[in-house]
């Protein structure tokens, strides 16, 4: 099993320290069925999914259930995890109507603390609208500002038109100049830090293309340590 899977674990309401199953009186193939039916892009479907997935854990043997995770379902033992994470809190889950389809920005959200994440929910800057980004801007302290001409600008001052406009200008203009530096692309493999060039892949990628491009990134590299030297 991968090195994070004991970290699938759910929270526990009940008696502590056990690792007995409640029943398994429902199989693998039960739970991966009903946790791939329930797997989408809504959010009472995202909480559903975990919630089911809480639900296998309970139920079923460890080894059973860690098979089942990484052998039977749609999505990989990571999601599965942050799914869990997710049905787990219970704020978020009372607020459903308010909450963005995408199960990678509802666990961006469960980083924040639980007064920034009840303020944002109570002034509307939680929507179904909202993107993971704009959850990672806020985890770093900087959900109040866009920058017109250099200067940072309040958005609890609602920048006008024509500063929004400008701020995109600004933007588009950086990016131009650095694709034109990089030779057509969006950083430069040889010089960028690596974790610009993360941020720049997940601001540009959907998550299940990110993904994708993981699982091959990291399928490249083993086949490079697999190959011969010479």
């Amino acid at each position: 099993m991968n090195n994070g899977s004991q970290n699938l674990a759910p929270a526990r309401t009940g008696q502590a320290g056990t690792n007995t199953p409640l029943s398994n009186h429902r199989d693998w193939q039960f739970h991966a069925e009903r946790i791939n039916a329930a797997w989408g892009k809504q959010v009472a479907s995202i909480i559903e999914t975990g919630r089911y997935l809480i639900e296998a854990y309970d139920e079923m043997e460890r080894a059973s259930f860690e098979a089942m995770v990484q052998q039977k379902l749609a999505f990989g033992p990571s999601t599965a995890r942050k799914l869990i994470v997710i049905a787990h809190h219970s704020i978020l889950c009372a607020h459903v109507h308010k909450l963005p389809p995408s199960w990678g920005t509802l666990y961006e959200l469960t980083k924040l603390p639980i007064e920034v994440l009840r303020e944002k929910l109570k002034n509307g800057d939680i929507s179904p609208k909202l993107e993971r980004r704009e959850v990672a801007r806020w985890r770093k302290g900087e959900s109040d500002k866009i920058i017109v001409d250099g200067k940072a600008v309040e958005h609890k001052r609602k920048p006008s038109l024509a500063e929004q406009l400008k701020a995109a200008k600004t933007e588009n203009e950086t990016l131009k100049a650095k694709l034109k530096s990089a030779g057509g692309s969006l950083f430069d493999l040889a010089l960028d830090p690596a974790e610009e060039i993360g941020k720049l892949i997940a601001d540009n990628m959907s998550e299940s293309r990110f993904d994708k491009a993981v699982k091959a990134a990291k399928a490249r590299y083993k086949a490079k340590r697999s190959k011969p030297a010479g």
